[in-house]
């Protein structure tokens, strides 16, 4: 397979500039900034990250679409996204010049599939059906996921993008292929989020089955992906809930170790935002033991994400090798603070309403405030995420960034 001539002058001007990007000074500045922060190790203001997310689906149409073939046609989309990110939001990301193309992985269900139904209006809600009639019959009904890999196809991919591209960027396939070792949502998605809260009173073992089976059952998919060497490093791409993982105490793409990768030499993460009407003391008996034994895997591990992590610190402290913690909209940032210290990297999560409605000015430049106040001296960052709509104008997180380092800087 081969792209016409025209998607494949489209595909390498376009990486050309991506790597410009890649090996300019102010790169370069950044990536020593991000290192310094994981490194434990930064001074100055906090880092700033966006992250457009659902908020995409409103900035891709204002790109122009040159390309003709399909997968050509994704290639473009996702190189002028990082342009974009770039020139137009001008955030603290940095970016290796490399391309990722994926794998074909296909990954079955637990032996009884998922059930949801959901609203007719686009992007709208959603509710998971409960596919566990019994938790004490039923659990004998599931099943490790079955995990396949097509070396041929993803060959195929990854020589297209070799021979398109390879000259000008680094092809590589993904880091990872999961995003979460938290497990509570697995547990939802087959119990239900009042079930699995009642269980924790009216099943307690029946619970403890549950979680038992879903912690063993991620042990198998990640070590699947570790055996049939399948990892790639994470230290210089987006790692846990929002971030960047460029550290010095992982091998990167920049200092590789012999042999495939291994699972203690990536990024981990865990979270468990659906439970946050959970005592600590439930959540230390029902969820965060099963989460450990994932963590201890990896060699750094980041933990949380909309949920407040302070609450729960007797456990998460726990996490083998903990480097970065959520620091979500709901968190007590002076508790925060006095947790956590220097002595790991501070991830603040501001609120994103006032950017992704009506754009209040006044809340956003609070929010840095306070942030300043009770983390400005810590190892910060300050993401801008779960941005599902901006109201179609995508000049705001450009703006956000403006503000932030005015904030910052003043």
């Amino acid at each position: 397979m081969t792209f016409s001539q025209n998607d494949t002058n489209v595909l390498r001007d376009l990486a050309t500039r991506c790597r410009e990007i890649a090996d300019s000074e102010q790169n370069l500045v950044l990536k020593q900034r991000w290192t310094d922060l994981n490194d434990l190790k930064h001074s100055g203001p906090p880092l700033l990250l966006t992250s457009p997310e659902g908020a995409w689906r409103e900035i891709i149409p204002t790109f122009p679409v040159e390309c003709e073939g399909q997968q050509a046609r994704g290639w473009e989309c996702a190189l002028r996204k990082r342009i974009y990110q770039h020139d137009v939001i001008k955030d603290d990301a940095a970016f290796d010049p490399v391309f990722t193309v994926g794998r074909a992985v296909s990954v079955g269900d637990y032996g009884i599939p998922f059930s949801q139904s959901r609203s007719e209006e686009a992007q709208g809600a959603y509710h998971d059906e409960p596919v566990l009639t019994n938790l004490d019959s039923d659990l004998d009904k599931l099943h490790f996921r079955t995990l396949t890999v097509d070396r041929e196809k993803s060959e195929a991919t990854f020589e297209l993008a070799a021979q398109t591209l390879g000259d000008l960027l680094e092809i590589q396939y993904p880091a990872t292929y999961w995003w979460t070792c938290g497990l509570t949502w697995q547990a939802i998605k087959l119990w239900g989020l009042e079930n699995l809260m009642i269980s924790m009173y009216d099943n307690s073992e029946g619970l403890h089955r549950l979680m038992k089976f879903l912690s063993d059952e991620m042990l198998n998919f990640i070590t699947f992906f570790e055996r049939e060497e399948l990892l790639g490093y994470n230290a210089n791409g987006g790692v846990g809930s929002g971030g960047l993982g460029f550290t010095t105490q992982l091998p990167s793409r920049d200092r590789p170790t012999e042999g495939p990768v291994r699972l203690d030499q990536i990024w981990g993460f865990a979270e468990s935002q659906e439970t946050v009407g959970v005592s600590p003391e439930m959540f230390g008996e029902f969820i965060y033991p099963y989460q450990k034994p994932l963590q201890q895997k990896f060699g750094l591990n980041y933990y949380g994400c909309c949920e407040a992590s302070e609450g729960r610190w007797k456990s998460v402290s726990q996490t083998p090798n903990l480097r970065s913690i959520s620091v979500s909209p709901w968190s007590d940032q002076a508790a925060c603070a006095d947790l956590f210290g220097r002595d790991y990297v501070y991830c603040r999560k501001p609120n994103p309403s006032p950017v992704c409605i009506n754009f209040n000015e006044d809340e956003i430049c609070n929010e840095f405030k306070e942030t300043l106040t009770h983390a400005g001296e810590l190892n910060t960052v300050m993401i801008l995420k779960d941005t599902h709509t901006v109201e179609n104008q995508p000049e705001r997180f450009a703006k956000w960034v403006t503000l932030g380092r005015r904030a910052l800087d003043g």
